[in-house]
């Protein structure tokens, strides 16, 4: 019944119909989440996965009441699965902040996120830390 619920949500997210790999991924991760925090996701988030090579992108959304969050993904094709899967359980652990960031929170807010990407059995490897490294662009 879980997958069932989780994969009716991932269909919901307009921007992931191209990316079969990312929404296997989120259902992976938002497969394994207490039923409350799946249930807080479902209902505040909308996730959006840029075109690869795209600068701009315009997605439409069915308005909500409540306060939601909206979790920016960009993929690159050549990023491995247990990276992607780390990438989306630590920006989940973002999005159950419920808030954004400051210069005064420091790195607790990533250190939290990544704690969150452990907790639901996401550990953030030497292999993920050394592919993550290698994608940042140079300042």
């Amino acid at each position: 019944m879980r997958n069932i619920e989780v994969s009716k949500y991932i269909e919901s997210q307009q921007s992931l119909h191209l990316y079969k790999e990312l929404r296997d991924a989120l259902i992976d991760v938002l497969s394994k989440l207490p039923k409350e925090q799946f249930e807080q996701i479902r209902d505040y988030l909308i996730i959006m996965a840029f075109h690869q090579g795209m600068v701009g992108q315009v997605m439409h959304f069915d308005s909500r009441d409540s306060k939601f969050a909206v979790m920016q993904l960009y993929i690159p094709k050549n990023m491995p699965s247990d990276v992607m899967r780390w990438v989306v359980a630590h920006e989940l652990g973002h999005v159950m902040q419920k808030r954004n960031w400051i210069d005064s929170y420091g790195m607790n807010l990533e250190d939290d996120a990544t704690d969150f990407a452990k907790k639901i059995g996401y550990l953030k490897t030497e292999t993920i830390s050394d592919w993550l490294a290698a994608e940042k662009p140079e300042k």
